[in-house]
C-alpha cells in the first residue's frame, strides 16, 4: 500500500526492469505502465517571469493562479479589463506549450479594447503585438492556422512571428524578445504582458530512454495504438505522447478509451486492435460571447463540427452560452467516474477492427502475461492432437491415414 505522497512524483523509470522509483526512493515494479504527466510547464524558463507574475499588482498575467496569491487573488481576468495606455503583448512560447488554440484569448482582449477605446477608458497611444515564437498558431491544422492568421489581420492585430520572450524586468516593466531565426534581441517597455507557460522535456523520460530528439523530447509512442515504439508494456495518454495533433483536453480524453482497450488485450496477449484517429477538439474564442471549436483528425481531416459559424453569428453565441452553463459540471462528472467522457459519455466505447499485423502465431509469440507463459508450457508437457500426430513414426502415418478415408 501506497501514501498520497508517494505516488505523487515518479523520481526515476526503469523500463527494462519493469519498474519504477518513487522520490522516496521506493521501487515499484508493473506489469503494464500509463504515462499521462502532461507537458512540464517550467515559468523560470524566462527570468523574471515569475517574480512579475507572482504580484498580484503588476501587469503581467498567466492563465493560472500563483502559488502564493490568496484565495481571493484572480488577477489574471485584469488582463483584459485593467489595460489603459501603453504596449500590451500576448506572448506564444516555442512548440509544444498548454494552451494551443485554446488558450488564445487575445480576439476577447482585442474586443475588449475596442470597446473601451469607445468610451475613453483606454488611451488612444496603445498598442497590441502578439509575439509567437512560431511560425504558426495551430501546428497540425492548416485551416484553423489560416482561420487565425486572417481573422488577426481583419482586426488589425500585429504579430512578430518567430520572436520569443526571454526575459522580464519587473522594476523597469520591461521585457526582452529573441528573434529565434537570427539572434537579435530586443527590449520593449510593456503597458500589459500576458505568456503562455513555456515547457521542457521531462528528464526522467529522456534518462529512460522514453523519450528522445526523434520524438521532440515527447514519449515515443505509435500514433495509433498508443503504445511505446520500444517498450510494448508501456502506454502514453495526452500532451505528453509525441502524435502529430493539437494538443487539447478533449484529445487526450479520447485517448483514454483506445488506452484502457489496448492495456486489456495486451494483458491477455492479443493484437492491439483500439485506434485512435488524431481526434482533437479545442474552443476558439472569437469574442466576449462568441465561440467556435477546432475540431480534426490526423492528416488535416476535419471533424463536421470544425469551425462552424467562424464569423461569431447566432450559433457561436449559442455555442458560448451551452459551453459557459454546462461544461463544468459535464467535466466534473467526468473525474467523479459518472459518465465515461467522450466520444461515448454513458456507454462504454469498443474497438472491433483488428490491426496488421494480426496473426495468431504472432499474438503467441509476442505474449508477456504469465499465465500465458503458464498456457504455454502446458502445451510443452502435454501435446495438442497435431503434435501427438507429428510424433508417431513416419512407418504408421499411411495407417492412420487410410483409417480417416475408410471413416
Amino acid at each position: 500500500m501506497y501514501t498520497a505522497s508517494e505516488v505523487a512524483h515518479v523520481e526515476k523509470f526503469l523500463p527494462e526492469e519493469s519498474a519504477i522509483v518513487l522520490k522516496t526512493g521506493r521501487k515499484i515494479g508493473y506489469n503494464q505502465l500509463v504515462v499521462a504527466m502532461g507537458l512540464k510547464e517550467d515559468v523560470n524558463l524566462v527570468p523574471g517571469l515569475e517574480e512579475a507574475w507572482a504580484d498580484v499588482n503588476h501587469p503581467v498575467y498567466m492563465p493560472k493562479d500563483h502559488s502564493s496569491w490568496r484565495s481571493f487573488h484572480h488577477p489574471y481576468p485584469r488582463w483584459h479589463y485593467n489595460f489603459t495606455s501603453g504596449d500590451a503583448f500576448f506572448c506564444i512560447p516555442p512548440y509544444p506549450y498548454p494552451g494551443e488554440v485554446g488558450g488564445l484569448n487575445f480576439f476577447v482582449s482585442n474586443e475588449v479594447w475596442k470597446w473601451h477605446a469607445s468610451t475613453g477608458k483606454l488611451s488612444p497611444k496603445h498598442s497590441f503585438t502578439v509575439i509567437n515564437a512560431n511560425d504558426t498558431f495551430c501546428k497540425y491544422n492548416e485551416e484553423t492556422d489560416k482561420f487565425i492568421k486572417e481573422k488577426c489581420e481583419k482586426l488589425g492585430i500585429k504579430v512578430d512571428y518567430g520572436w520569443n520572450l526571454k526575459s522580464v524586468d519587473k522594476n523597469k516593466q520591461e521585457a526582452v524578445f529573441e528573434n529565434l531565426r537570427t539572434g537579435q534581441k530586443e527590449t520593449r517597455h510593456y503597458g500589459q504582458l500576458y505568456s503562455l507557460f513555456p515547457t521542457k522535456p521531462h528528464e526522467s523520460l529522456v534518462q529512460a530512454g522514453l523519450a528522445n530528439k526523434d520524438s521532440n523530447f515527447l514519449l515515443d509512442v505509435n500514433r495509433t495504438t498508443l503504445q511505446h515504439n520500444k517498450y510494448k508494456n508501456i502506454f502514453g495518454i495526452g500532451d505528453v505522447n509525441n502524435v502529430p495533433t493539437t494538443k487539447t483536453f478533449y484529445g487526450g480524453f479520447h485517448q483514454i478509451h483506445v488506452v484502457r482497450h489496448n492495456i486489456q488485450r495486451n494483458l491477455k496477449g492479443q493484437t492491439l486492435n483500439a485506434e485512435y484517429t488524431g481526434y482533437s477538439k479545442s474552443p476558439v474564442y472569437l469574442g466576449q460571447n462568441s465561440l467556435t471549436f477546432s475540431a480534426h483528425y490526423y492528416d488535416q481531416k476535419n471533424s463536421f463540427s470544425h469551425l462552424i459559424d467562424k464569423s461569431g453569428g447566432p450559433i457561436s453565441n449559442i455555442r458560448y452560452y451551452v459551453w459557459g452553463k454546462n461544461q463544468k459540471k459535464r467535466i466534473f462528472n467526468w473525474y467523479l467516474k459518472k459518465s465515461w467522457g467522450p466520444p461515448t459519455f454513458k456507454l462504454k466505447k469498443t474497438f472491433r477492427k483488428e490491426l496488421a499485423p494480426a496473426t495468431p502465431s504472432a499474438e503467441k509469440k509476442d505474449a508477456k502475461p504469465l499465465y500465458q507463459a503458464v498456457q504455454r508450457a502446458a502445451e510443452a508437457v502435454i501435446p495438442t492432437k497435431e503434435k501427438v500426430v507429428e510424433a508417431i513414426p513416419t512407418a504408421t502415418k499411411p495407417i492412420i491415414d487410410e483409417t480417416k478415408k475408410n471413416k
